[in-house]
């Protein structure tokens, strides 16, 4: 009966250390890929004839952007291009337009820290991002203003949801 008590106790332990190892790791740690970069307006700038409302689809130079969460609770991009997009509203068929400057060669980055609030979401700089799977996607509302055609009035906002992949 002792060996019998012995082998479940040490089962037991092997089980928790186990299960404990699993629960502690974070489901944020490691490098997620820009994947999705969308506005409520479909554009088709890359003109292949195929209007998209997700710009990584349209415009190639944001193609590599990604963040690495750390253990230790640090959070950096990397691989992000500087892209100047202008948004505008065409005065006479109130159809959508963009202007986007990519400059590759110049690329943009930034470390922050995060913290969990869930294990479901993580927040950098107060805003939170909500993990689904092996998707991250956080909304920037009111992010995106559009500007009437020579760009001297602002006349609308728009939502900016960013979605990364694990």
């Amino acid at each position: 009966m002792k060996i019998t008590f012995k082998a479940f106790l040490i089962l037991c332990l092997v089980g928790v250390t186990t299960a404990c190892s699993d629960n502690d790791k974070s489901k944020v740690i490691g490098v997620w890929e820009l994947t999705t970069r969308t506005i409520a307006i479909p554009f088709d700038v890359n003109e292949d004839g195929v209007a998209n409302t997700n710009l990584v689809e349209e415009i190639d130079c944001n193609s590599l952007e990604t963040l690495t969460f750390e253990e230790n609770g640090s959070v950096y991009s990397g691989n992000e291009a500087s892209v100047l997009m202008q948004f505008y509203k065409h005065d006479e068929d109130d159809t959508y337009g963009l202007q986007v400057d990519c400059n590759k060669e110049s690329l943009i980055s930034f470390a922050s820290s995060y913290d969990e609030v869930n294990a479901n979401t993580v927040q950098i700089s107060g805003r939170n991002y909500e993990i689904q799977g092996d998707t991250m996607t956080v909304v920037f509302e009111d992010a995106i203003t559009i500007y009437n055609e020579d760009f001297s009035e602002a006349l609308e906002t728009k939502d900016l949801t960013l979605i990364y992949t694990k």
